[in-house]
């Protein structure tokens, strides 16, 4: 399990419009996580979960993006090997950013995305 690869994948489907495949993923990385989490016990696995979920409440309109960066020291301390504190912080807050230009480019109100609004189809 590897949160660098879950979020590389989610931020690529968010910026091509695919808000659906992108909480798919998140759905099922963050059972899969929780489920590690209940037999290992690893923090890492719970950090990593609270996170996918607080993606999916940006992704549903339920947080703010900014809200994502609070997770930066979280995610450099539980040894995700990725990342460190800064290095984290600079990474959601990129993510934080390609998030606005997704909401931008495609004209996305999360969570309703209608590729017809954009001129995509």
């Amino acid at each position: 399990m590897n949160i660098l690869t879950d979020l590389e994948i989610i931020r690529s489907a968010v910026l091509f419009g695919e808000i659906d495949d992108a909480t798919s993923r998140i759905t099922k990385r963050e059972a899969k996580y929780r489920f590690s989490y209940s037999i290992s016990h690893k923090e890492k696995y719970r950090a990593a979960a609270d996170l996918l979920s607080k993606i999916r409440n940006i992704l549903s309109g339920d947080a703010p993006i900014e809200s994502i960066v609070e997770f930066a020291s979280i995610i450099g301390s539980y040894g995700f090997s990725q990342f460190e504190a800064d290095a984290a912080m600079e990474y959601l807050s990129n993510l934080a950013y390609y998030l606005k230009i997704t909401m931008d480019r495609y004209n996305v109100k999360l969570p309703v995305f209608d590729p017809k609004r954009c001129g995509d189809l």
